[in-house]
């Protein structure tokens, strides 16, 4: 090898040294960075890992978050149209209450209307019957008696009043 140029003897401490190199090199930078990597890559598969379980967790709370929003949601809407429903109710019953007492006071006074004008026919009556007995006295001169008299009256003003009464 000599004729080439090259010294064997440089060339065998040369490949001897880059041997050393390779193997320094592998053993002191290319292993602990590698080692490096894999340390960091293993951290970002659990971080992600640890993300993607963060992230169903998340998923599956908010699901029963909104799945209890919209129970409580039906729930308040129930207790509304109950509420109202028994207001309502109220609202309908107290009507009907006071249409009853209405009812109930119109019927007394009409009772008392009718009342008081049988009491102002039976007094009015009794005046008339009073008046034409003085004023038949007095035409006639002569005395009826009380009795004949009264029965004349109460026939004419029951065919007279009779369609009032």
């Amino acid at each position: 090898m000599d004729q080439l140029g090259i010294n064997t003897n440089l060339l065998v401490v040369q490949i001897v040294h880059f041997v050393l190199l390779l193997f320094l090199l592998n053993r002191l930078l290319y292993r602990p960075i590698l080692n490096i990597f894999e340390q960091r890559s293993e951290r970002i598969r659990v971080g992600l890992a640890e993300a993607d379980r963060v992230r169903e967790q998340a998923a599956t709370e908010q699901a029963r978050l909104e799945a209890q929003i919209a129970e409580e949601r039906r729930t308040s809407q129930e207790r509304l149209r109950d509420a109202v429903a028994k207001s309502e109710e109220a609202a309908k019953r107290r009507l009907e209450e006071a249409n009853a007492e209405a009812e109930r006071i119109l019927s007394q006074a009409r009772a008392e209307a009718d009342q008081t004008r049988q009491q102002a026919l039976v007094g009015l009556q009794g005046q008339v019957a009073d008046l034409a007995l003085t004023a038949a006295g007095k035409v006639l001169g002569e005395g009826i008696d009380e009795a004949r008299h009264r029965a004349l009256v109460d026939r004419f003003l029951k065919e007279q009043l009779g369609g009032l009464a």
